[in-house]
């Protein structure tokens, strides 16, 4: 529910933020590449990564993204749509693979007590419906923010690697912890 709360005040503000214009950006050349940085929780590129965005048509963009994330490395393939060439509000959706992470080691509640326990985090798939703001600068280049719900594709994204049995709690806690959830990001992108 927090989410959906998140993602309604989020949209508001973009929406007012989209109102404003600046005369200026009426003119702005659109580019068919755009390559960036960008960073967020769940979002596009990982914690910290690169993005690339190819004109397909008109305002509907292709979407390619490489980083590292919280579950190891992270890709991601997309589409997006812009309502305009300058600062606009847009959609998208998104596909992200983490690659997971072997022998992996944190504490956790067993049935045996709290100890450090071996996993390994498995390679899984969210999918993320989002919406973005991006900001167009004088010479092309952008600001994005982009907010998101992603969607794990495995209910289950980690394997016991030591024979410890975890307790419900700690079983909601690596839930919480795998890919899926509330999508933030924001990046840069330059106009080739």
């Amino acid at each position: 529910m927090k989410n959906f709360v998140f993602l309604i005040i989020f949209s508001t503000v973009i929406s007012f933020v989209h109102a404003q214009s600046d005369t200026w950006q009426q003119n702005i050349k659109q580019p068919d590449v755009y390559i960036g940085l960008a960073s967020g929780m769940e979002s596009f590129a990982g914690l910290i990564g690169i993005t690339a965005d190819f004109r397909a048509r008109n305002n509907f963009y292709l979407r390619a993204g490489a980083g590292i994330g919280s579950w190891g490395g992270k890709i991601s393939i997309g589409i997006r749509n812009e309502k305009k060439a300058e600062k606009s509000i847009g959609y998208g959706c998104f596909v992200s693979w983490a690659s997971g992470l072997k022998d992996f080691t944190t504490s956790l509640e067993t049935t045996s007590g709290t100890k450090d326990v071996k996993l390994d985090l498995l390679a899984t798939y969210t999918i993320v419906p989002s919406i973005n703001y991006k900001w167009v600068l004088k010479n092309g280049n952008r600001f994005f923010l982009e907010g998101g719900y992603a969607v794990p594709l495995d209910e289950t994204a980690w394997k016991v690697k030591d024979g410890s049995i975890l307790t419900d709690s700690s079983k909601n806690m690596m839930k919480i912890l795998q890919p899926g959830g509330l999508s933030l990001g924001l990046g840069f992108q330059f106009a080739l």
